[in-house]
């Protein structure tokens, strides 16, 4: 855990994003003694676009991310944003805090905070969870093949976000693998008993990217219940009313530490 005692809250980005988007939360988070941690994974800003799967996603943000903090005797929550959600749901599979107990850890991930989170079953790609084909916002081989990249960001993404910090939203964006959407996720770890009652879902009510009855539509599908907050908000809460959604994660942060 953390030195205060709180365990330690994971940055999962969505798709296009990185962790340093989710910097307005910071300061909100720290007040209330939280520590942070950025979730990277490899099909953002890719090397080879060719070669980054959503698998290999699940296995960076597991083996590079996860495993070294649990290991440095650290709880986690799992803060997971739009894709975000596909990679981190893959990446906790038994490493919740139970599951470690039994075999001898001290560690576990403590708890599941999405934020318009994208759910995809086993074996089903992003791709076929938003319908099976690409929204006209994702502009595909762009800027190069095997990339993609969202246009226009502004209305689509920050829709209720000051557009005069435009350019500052978009050194937060990148390209984005098209493997990655189109490959399948592993079996996801929020289906698993040992996450009931730790599991939050934050639906962005008036979000262009992910719209709240597509967010309806993956829990309904995933057949687990999830503590859900509504924010009458666009697709980044963390930008346009951080100190309100750091609240509503702090609440559930202790929430999860204490159960």
């Amino acid at each position: 855990m953390s030195p205060t005692g709180l365990p330690v809250i994971l940055l999962v980005p969505g798709a296009f994003g990185t962790p340093e988007g989710f910097g307005p939360l910071l300061p909100y988070l720290s007040e209330a003694d939280y520590v942070t941690h950025p979730g990277p994974y490899p099909s953002c800003n890719p090397v080879d676009p060719a070669t980054t799967t959503c698998e290999k996603d699940i296995a960076f943000l597991r083996d590079n991310v996860l495993l070294p903090l649990l290991e440095q005797q650290k709880d986690v929550v799992v803060l997971a944003h739009s894709y975000g959600g596909v990679v981190a749901g893959g990446a906790v599979k038994n490493l919740d805090k139970q599951t470690r107990e039994a075999e001898g850890h001290a560690t576990g991930v403590v708890g599941l905070i999405y934020i318009a989170g994208n759910i995809t079953l086993e074996n089903e790609s992003l791709s076929q969870a938003v319908g099976g084909s690409h929204p006209p916002f994702i502009k595909i081989d762009k800027p190069s093949k095997g990339l993609a990249v969202i246009e226009p960001a502004m209305e689509v993404l920050y829709s209720d976000c000051d557009p005069a910090l435009g350019s500052e939203f978009a050194k937060h964006m990148n390209p984005h693998s098209l493997l990655a959407f189109a490959t399948p996720a592993t079996a996801p770890g929020w289906a698993d008993k040992a996450f009931d009652g730790r599991r939050a879902y934050i639906r962005t009510l008036k979000d262009c990217c992910n719209p709240s009855w597509l967010q309806d539509s993956w829990l309904e599908k995933s057949k687990v219940q999830w503590d859900v907050i509504d924010f009458e908000t666009g697709h980044m809460p963390f930008v346009s009313q951080p100190k309100a959604l750091a609240a509503t994660i702090v609440r559930l942060a202790n929430a999860f530490k204490t159960s």
